[in-house]
């Protein structure tokens, strides 16, 4: 399931492109403290002055205990995400999932191009971790005085990464266009010296020699007034700078180039077949107009394989630039598409920078490849009216965006997953009659013939010997993992993206049997026929199970294996085969 954590503006959970509910504020600042420890245990005693400062009630213990148990019902996965450890509590959170984490990365990158003086990089890496900023740190429970002490330095890391992109796009020679924000910060953080002396060259650069002035000026007065301080020796020395109209006031400006962003990954340099898709693609993205394509299937498909070979062959017909976006990393799409289109003044708000977005699409050939969609929604309003440009999205199910072309995809033929492996591991060739038997072992899922043909590749035993180790049903999972890639993991991370409880036990119930009818699945389930028929139907659109003939389910053969080891998991024994009466094939083996 895709989760979102939010701490860089108003604290917020987002499941499958939704906002969790979070309830009471004690909530919240529970959730809020774990977060901003994210893997540790934190103490007791530090969680209950979060919740009540110095004044907690006597049963203070007993009532964090309460806020917890309600967190683990409302958060994803909240049972195995928030465990109760030795005197405290530890929230998990997985790479990509927390907005904090990924400001910090694009931070670091972007002051470390700044250190170097690539003002240009450092402009754009600034800028895509400001803009996962919704806000100050935690600006709805800044009122919270036990937090102050936690906020306080990510809202400073916060500032300061804000007057780095401000130094960056200086370097830039954008002095005109950086006045009015500013004028803003500095509004907002009067006693701030770095972003006055920003403002002050900005103006002199601009022209505007008394309005630089003016800035030291005031700026001395406030602290004067305040703090009773006087200016550092550097803000004195640059006032003194602007009154000598230094030369070096104006120094050589970092250009920034106008290079055609090429952003796709390398393509699978074992792609085989799909010949038919690539051909339909390829000929839907090379039209003169607004061009959606979404490109679904069931997990291991090769979803990603498909769209990025497609990507390169046409990236020809797209001159102006060919983007990526990896959309299991939490990210604002149009805000980082504007910056890689070179845009460095991005609008926070998501609506105005997507209309930005369109005006820089328009009339540009653009092609922009979104892997790993599962929300449409932040979608729907990226592309513009008119132009050459394209969007190709990868999903595991179809997306509901107007007028976009849905390819469904599946898994690869005999004749393509044969030259997919031999491709892989050509001794196979030697093996044909074993070689095929591997295809069909493997279901014909791209994500199964990679790890195959790995270890064919790896490994000096022979086609026959990996045969005999795939066949046995209750093995073939475990077999099929090799080089940090699982077949199993990917089955895994399928199903997490079930949000609903009954469409789980549904995808249990359907790795018992080959397949099943919705009447006996809500006579197996004790459910209700129309909750049960769209449960199925959840799976079937998440790309879990197939629709077949007879208004029957089933799911591809490894999934039916996980289904199966999930079921053996949980200690559920199958039904007597006599209390299936419409299921096809019997019981899996």
């Amino acid at each position: 399931m895709s989760v979102e954590f939010r701490v860089l503006g108003r604290i917020e959970v987002r499941a499958r492109g939704t906002t969790v509910a979070l309830g009471s504020l004690k909530q919240r600042l529970l959730l809020a403290t774990l977060l901003l420890n994210p893997g540790r245990p934190v103490p007791i005693r530090r969680l209950v002055r979060a919740l009540w400062a110095d004044e907690p009630p006597m049963s203070a213990v007993a009532n964090l205990r309460t806020y917890a148990n309600r967190l683990r019902q409302v958060l994803p996965d909240g049972a195995e995400r928030l465990a109760g450890r030795q005197a405290g509590y530890q929230l998990t959170v997985r790479p990509g999932e927390l907005d904090l984490h990924l400001f910090t990365e694009r931070a670091d990158e972007g002051r470390a191009a700044l250190s170097r003086g690539d003002h240009a990089a450092a402009a754009r890496h600034l800028g895509e971790a400001l803009s996962a900023c919704r806000g100050a740190v935690l600006e709805d429970l800044a009122g919270c005085t036990a937090l102050a002490g936690s906020i306080a330095p990510v809202e400073e890391l916060r500032l300061s990464v804000a007057e780095d992109h401000f130094d960056a796009r200086l370097g830039l020679g954008e002095h005109r266009s950086l006045i009015t924000p500013l004028r803003e910060f500095v509004f907002e953080h009067p006693l701030r010296e770095r972003p006055r002396a920003h403002l002050l060259t900005a103006l002199y650069r601009a022209g505007d020699l008394a309005g630089a002035l003016a800035v030291y000026t005031d700026y001395r007065a406030v602290i004067a007034d305040r703090l009773g301080l006087e200016p550092s020796p550097e803000l004195v020395r640059l006032h003194q700078a602007v009154l000598d109209r230094s030369p070096s006031l104006t120094p050589v400006v970092t250009v920034r180039t106008s290079s055609v962003p090429r952003e796709l990954p390398s393509p699978c340099r074992s792609f085989s077949g799909r010949s038919s898709e690539v051909a339909r693609l390829q000929a839907l993205l090379a039209q003169d107009t607004p061009t959606v394509a979404v490109v679904h299937g069931p997990c291991g498909v090769g979803k990603s394989a498909l769209a990025l070979e497609v990507a390169h062959r046409v990236a020809p017909v797209f001159p102006d630039g060919q983007l990526y976006v990896d959309l299991r990393q939490p990210t604002r799409v149009p805000h980082r598409l504007l910056r890689h289109l070179g845009e460095s003044d991005v609008p926070a708000a998501e609506d105005e920078a997507t209309a930005l977005l369109r005006s820089r699409l328009a009339d540009r050939a653009v092609l922009v490849v979104l892997d790993g969609a599962t929300d449409p929604a932040p979608l729907r309003f990226l592309l513009p009216a008119t132009g050459p440009c394209a969007v190709l999205i990868t999903s595991r199910s179809p997306l509901l965006l107007d007028g976009a072309l849905h390819l469904a995809v599946g898994p690869l033929s005999d004749v393509d997953g044969l030259a997919l492996l031999t491709r892989l591991a050509p001794r196979a060739a030697a093996e044909p009659s074993a070689a095929a038997q591997i295809v069909s072992l493997c279901g014909g899922m791209p994500l199964a013939l990679h790890i195959a043909g790995a270890l064919l590749a790896h490994r000096p035993s022979s086609v026959a010997r990996l045969v005999r180790r795939l066949t046995p049903e209750r093995r073939r999972l475990a077999e099929l993992s090799f080089g940090g890639e699982s077949v199993r993991t990917a089955c895994a991370t399928a199903f997490n993206t079930i949000a609903d409880p009954l469409a789980a036990s549904a995808f249990r119930l359907l790795g018992r049997h080959q397949e099943c009818d919705a009447v006996t699945a809500a006579r197996a389930l004790g459910t209700d026929l129309l909750d049960t028929e769209a449960a199925l139907d959840e799976l079937v659109d998440l790309g879990l199970a197939e629709w077949r003939d007879g208004d029957t389910y089933r799911l591809p053969g490894l999934l039916r294996l996980f289904a199966a080891e999930l079921t053996s998991a949980d200690g559920t024994r199958p039904p007597m085969a006599g209390r299936w009466p419409v299921l096809r094939g019997g019981p899996a083996s």
